[in-house]
């Protein structure tokens, strides 16, 4: 069954979707690597990259309509195709780098209001909302750990500490509303925090029925 939500089409979806949010140098690359190397949960996922790396080809400024639009209709068009069917494989859940709400909130920090995001996404927070199963914010070490943050040139991310903090704060007023949002704090131990996020995907799988996983 298909239904259309202005941007979204609303599939019956064979796997689960996990989305990782946060501000820069929250973690999420590094999950994702630690998941597809996991001994139990590496066959069962399928990674999805942050979305926005496909849009260096296009030369359009992040702080235009025109470009937002395209990021989240691509992230919309990979997780859709890759949720309508297992394509042969054991996964029963992506796991995604960022999600379609994620574009809001540097849109917003650009100084454009949530509003005018979904007026020209065409959707509503409802609608991202219910795209994803389960979302786990990873908390930027700009927050409370800021003497761990890693920028350029030691890591591809152009944003200062108080860009960072900023951006997580947005991120998690609009996430958090979900019914199944974790936030999992910054801390000066990494592997603590990895540990956390890996064992909330494995709940959430083991969560599924059968017919999902």
């Amino acid at each position: 069954m298909t239904r259309s939500d202005g941007m979204f089409m609303t599939h019956d979806r064979a796997m689960a979707v996990i989305v990782l949010t946060g501000g820069p140098n929250g973690g999420k690359s590094t999950l994702l690597r630690h998941l597809r190397e996991h001994p139990l949960l590496g066959n069962r996922i399928v990674v999805m990259e942050e979305a926005i790396h496909l849009m260096r080809f296009v030369r359009l400024s992040p702080m235009t309509p025109a470009f937002q639009c395209a990021l989240v209709s691509i992230q919309v068009g990979t997780e859709d195709f890759l949720c309508q069917d297992r394509h042969g494989t054991d996964a029963c859940a992506i796991v995604s780098h960022r999600g379609t709400l994620d574009p809001c909130a540097f849109w917003q920090s650009f100084g454009n209001s949530r509003e005018s995001f979904f007026e020209m996404t065409g959707t509503t927070l409802e609608d991202h909302y219910r795209r994803y199963d389960l979302v786990i914010h990873l908390e930027s070490a700009a927050v409370r750990v800021p003497e761990a943050y890693v920028r350029f040139p030691h890591a591809r991310r152009p944003e200062d500490i108080q860009q960072s903090a900023r951006l997580d704060d947005l991120l998690g007023e609009l996430w958090s509303s979900h019914t199944k949002y974790v936030k999992i704090e910054g801390m000066v131990d990494v592997e603590e925090k990895l540990l956390k996020a890996v064992e909330l995907v494995r709940q959430e799988i083991g969560n599924k029925p059968d017919t999902r996983c």
